[in-house]
């Protein structure tokens, strides 16, 4: 009877993870096909051009807002199609996500100052939102990586989503020194970077990342979906603390089952 119960539970919890899955896949393909779209009808230069740029676009008006707006809900629906798998989803990745998720959405409503009537406070929480997204977004796959490779049956998928970890920190790293090298003298090391990599390259370049990581998220939610609870992970309790970590039998009287915190 037990042994059906626990087979029942990652039945219900690999339905919920399908059901997250396909949200996500949603908003996350809307989001990147509105960008693609966006791409051919505006007049600005597809790679040379910051994509912030296009929220002035005479045509395709509002559809980078309605990108970005997307993009956070496939954020979201990822996170709960993790949630749903049984991997260990604590405070730490749940602040990360909704990190990720407030500064896409401070980002679609607040425009970059590319024009004059555009509040320079607006470009600023534009700026500031859409690097706390940048830096959360990997910083959250890392995490969830890491407590994937601790689990034996998930540890090639947990070992790949950190390599696309680090390949996240790489362009980061490049957006980062073409973003700089842009505001400083044309004779300066950093801005000649700049200009063999423009801004508008290595932020599509994060932007396309950032897809594949959360692509990569919601391969690991579906694989850890299928196995058994006992072989996803749990909390522990010891010295009245809570740490995660993954169970090799349901017969652990140390395991408290799963449980997000």
């Amino acid at each position: 009877m037990p042994q059906r119960g626990v087979e029942t539970a990652a039945l219900r919890s690999a339905a919920r993870t399908r059901t997250w899955t396909l949200t996500a896949s949603l908003s996350l393909g809307w989001a990147l096909f509105t960008l693609t779209v966006l791409h051919a009808v505006s007049g600005f230069h597809p790679l040379l051009d910051p994509v912030s740029r296009y929220a002035f676009t005479e045509r395709g008006g509002g559809m980078l807002e309605a990108s970005l707006l997307s993009f956070a809900i496939g954020v979201l629906a990822v996170s709960a199609a993790l949630r749903c798998s049984g991997i260990a989803f604590g405070r730490t990745a749940s602040v990360l996500a909704g990190a990720t998720a407030l500064g896409l959405v401070a980002a679609a409503l607040f425009p970059a100052t590319f024009t004059s009537d555009i509040d320079p406070v607006s470009g600023r929480i534009h700026q500031y939102a859409s690097l706390v997204a940048f830096l959360c977004l990997p910083a959250l796959a890392w995490t969830l990586a890491e407590r994937a490779r601790e689990v034996p049956a998930l540890a090639t998928t947990g070992a790949a989503l950190a390599r696309l970890c680090q390949a996240g920190i790489g362009s980061l790293a490049v957006f980062g020194l073409s973003y700089v090298g842009d505001t400083l003298p044309p004779d300066s090391v950093v801005s000649a970077l700049a200009v063999a990599l423009p801004v508008g390259m290595t932020q599509r370049l994060v932007f396309l990342v950032d897809f594949a990581l959360l692509a990569a998220l919601l391969v690991l939610a579906n694989r850890a979906a299928r196995l058994p609870q006992p072989l996803r992970g749990c909390y522990v309790r010891s010295n009245e603390r809570e740490d995660w970590r993954p169970c090799t039998t349901s017969l652990s009287p140390d395991c408290a089952g799963r449980r997000n915190s």
